[in-house]
């Protein structure tokens, strides 16, 4: 949920929530459908939207396991959401960004999660948010994360690690944010740092060793991010 709803799997605990402010919902979803974009709203184990029979809304309902709900009108809607989806190709989405940016910039956070999911949660709330709503929790200092990433909804989560990992296939956006840029996830991206910081092994992954090591966004020793293990890059 890019950090509005963060829970422990192993307890199924709820550590935080973060819903959007219901005004701020329903004035972003009416700017939106003026742009003729798809809205869904995901809320605890259904999917709202208008249309029922739009083939994203039932591909989104089915890979989260959600039942679809129809609403007769989303800029009525009833519930704090915790995210808005925005769906369609960019030459619609890119617009409609540039507008909510302007108008309400300072009361929502925006990213693309897909070439064509727009997604957008209460101001702050994001997926290094939750990192940090989970590290709280646990006590467990920031500088001890390891993350990956590859899209726009990554680059919170990227910045607030203490070692944040783009995927060599992802956007110049999250590389750009990243400690580190690491092969794509087709050439074994994750294995390859995991394989740096941690005892794994890694015997049975073909040409581990023969690929490209990652890559540091960093020049010199001194900026060198703090790691996980306390080891340093190489």
């Amino acid at each position: 949920m890019n950090g509005s709803i963060v829970v422990d799997q192993a307890t199924n605990r709820e550590i935080a929530r973060h819903p959007m402010p219901l005004n701020i919902a329903r004035a972003l979803i009416a700017v939106a459908k003026r742009h003729d974009v798809l809205v869904m709203i995901p809320h605890e184990d259904e999917l709202l939207v208008e249309d029922p029979s739009d083939t994203h809304a039932q591909h989104e309902a089915t890979s989260n396991k959600l039942s679809i709900r129809h609403v007769d009108d989303l800029t009525e809607l009833d519930v704090k959401p915790t995210k808005v989806l925005l769906v369609g190709e960019r030459d619609i989405t890119d617009p409609l960004l540039d507008e909510l940016n302007r108008t309400y910039g300072d009361q929502v956070e925006l990213a693309y999660s897909s070439p064509l999911y727009l997604e957008a949660t209460a101001a702050g709330i994001h997926k290094g948010s939750a990192i940090t709503d989970y590290c709280e929790a646990e006590g467990i200092p920031l500088s001890r994360v390891m993350a990956f990433g590859d899209n726009g909804n990554d680059i919170g989560m990227l910045r607030t690690a203490g070692l944040g990992v783009a995927m060599g296939n992802g956007i110049p956006e999250a590389k750009a944010a990243a400690d580190l840029v690491t092969t794509s996830h087709d050439d074994e991206g994750i294995a390859r740092v995991l394989s740096r910081y941690f005892d794994v092994d890694t015997s049975d992954v073909p040409g581990l060793s023969e690929a490209p090591h990652p890559e540091t966004n960093e020049t010199d020793d001194a900026a060198r991010p703090t790691n996980p293990t306390g080891r340093t890059l190489t």
